[in-house]
């Protein structure tokens, strides 16, 4: 599996440097392919993990609602898995991670949010390339 070096995509390595007034209407169709990718993962990670069947009962309980909100997510997750909405969120980052070419550490501490954002960088940096 080759992974990109994030740095192919932002020289600097630093996403939040990426301007965020820059050309709106292409800001927020990277943000519509963004949150697009991110409920596809989220489907597939929970849907694997945890299997189909159960991914329908939270699909119907609204837990993808949310899914490009990071904090809401989390709160779904965490009210019904407790400790274990760590293990999913650490799916869903590193099943991210590889679709976008982000190098994923396994043995960094997870920031969940962060990770979006980060992602969520990464998607507009690309769609400013294309």
């Amino acid at each position: 599996m080759r992974i990109r070096d994030s740095s192919s995509t932002n020289p600097h390595g630093d996403f939040g440097s990426v301007p965020r007034s820059t050309d709106p209407d292409r800001r927020f169709a990277a943000e519509k392919a963004f949150s697009s990718v991110l409920v596809s993962t989220v489907r597939e990670a929970v849907g694997n993990a945890l299997g189909h069947n159960v991914l329908e009962i939270l699909t119907a309980k609204g837990l993808l609602d949310d899914a490009s909100n990071s904090k809401e997510f989390d709160r779904k997750l965490q009210s019904i898995f407790g400790n274990g909405a760590a293990v999913l969120e650490r799916i869903v980052v590193k099943d991210l991670n590889r679709k976008l070419g982000i190098p994923y550490n396994s043995e960094a501490r997870l920031d969940y949010e962060k990770s979006l954002e980060t992602a969520k960088e990464v998607c507009f940096v690309e769609s400013k390339l294309k």
